[in-house]
């Protein structure tokens, strides 16, 4: 890489994680929903309120001096996970690979969230965001995957060397994405036929499930010149018995309450936890720990399986933080360690 593009990449990779919040847009078009702008989406949350430059700027500098010391691992706890068991394809069972990557089976079908197996979440493999767990089931060991659920096209939840991998692996999966996500996916090689791109609200029905894409409050783009020009979404899948709720990423917002007044409650919810310091600065894409219970009871939420945590440095945090905070806040609302608490890489459980 040439000396300009790395000093560009150093200044600009901060911003992939927090500032695309700060532009979106403050009118919707003309007879197109509230979140649509000329140029892309934009958060409509009414107590949306975003950073500043100048607001970020401080924060945003001092992690450009520390991309060259980096933390090397993370006592997440681990469980090892050779596939085994979820290849006799298990009706409700729930696994945590890491930070927003998961396995949910549900009634015959394998669903796989956000998926990441890279050792970074960057633009590059030598630079950005390193992974410090490996993940909670080898690539190699995953039972047959059907449908994967896509949030948004940050590097973090949208990683191209996986998506590549899976989709030759696996030529009948279906992938569902947010508006403007398909364009990525075609890029990368996915046949157009295997893309069910969806709108906020709208709904698919794909084998025995049903697919809505849900509203979110976050942002999106991969580089400097596409900030908000495809969506970012939550995404509820049910069926007649049973119902979950994949959060993606997320600021906290009133969508939630929303989603489980129309859609809820939820058996199964997978809601992220970290990412959410310093919390002045990352609340309105980000929700803490505390938050994250709340949405959980606003969704009339059952189990909890946390993502977005213990697997890759990206704020200010302790790594070991999240689950502390989750089970003090857990508590006050009631939820028992069975039904709220944080997964170790590679567990399932059986929703």
């Amino acid at each position: 890489m040439e000396r300009r593009s790395f000093i560009k990449y150093l200044t600009i990779l901060p911003f992939s994680v927090v500032f695309g919040q700060g532009l979106s847009h403050p009118g919707a078009s003309t007879g197109k929903p509230a979140h649509h702008t000329p140029e892309g989406f934009r958060n409509t949350d009414p107590d949306f309120r975003a950073n500043t430059f100048w607001d970020m700027a401080p924060w945003l500098m001092s992690k450009t001096t520390k991309f060259f010391n980096e933390e090397t691992s993370v006592n997440t706890p681990f469980i090892e996970n050779d596939g085994s068991y979820l290849r006799t394809n298990p009706d409700y069972s729930a696994t945590w690979i890491g930070h927003t990557t998961a396995v949910v089976q549900f009634e015959g079908l394998t669903i796989l969230t956000d998926p990441v197996w890279s050792e970074r979440v960057s633009p590059f493999d030598w630079i950005g965001p390193k992974r410090l767990n490996k993940p909670g089931i080898d690539i190699k060991n995953l039972p047959e995957i059907h449908i994967t659920l896509l949030s948004h096209n940050h590097y973090d939840h949208f990683d191209y060397p996986t998506i590549q991998y899976l989709a030759k692996k696996y030529p009948k999966m279906v992938f569902f994405v947010p508006l403007g996500v398909a364009a990525w996916l075609k890029y990368y090689g996915v046949d157009s036929k295997r893309i069910i791109e969806l709108d906020w609200w709208n709904e698919f029905h794909h084998k025995n499930l049903s697919f809505v894409c849900t509203p979110a409050q976050h942002f999106s783009g991969r580089w400097v010149n596409d900030r908000n020009a495809t969506l970012w979404c939550s995404w509820v899948v049910k069926s007649s018995k049973k119902r979950m709720l994949f959060a993606g990423d997320t600021g906290y917002c009133s969508h939630f309450k929303a989603i489980g007044e129309k859609l809820g409650p939820f058996d199964l919810t997978l809601i992220p936890i970290g990412a959410y310091e310093p919390r002045r600065l990352m609340h309105p894409m980000h929700i803490s720990p505390e938050e994250a219970v709340k949405i959980h009871s606003e969704t009339g939420g059952k189990m909890m399986l946390p993502t977005h945590w213990g697997t890759f440095r990206q704020t200010d945090e302790p790594m070991d933080e999240p689950p502390v905070l989750l089970r003090k806040e857990a508590q006050k609302y009631g939820y028992s360690e069975e039904n709220v608490r944080t997964f170790a890489l590679g567990e399932t459980r059986i929703w």
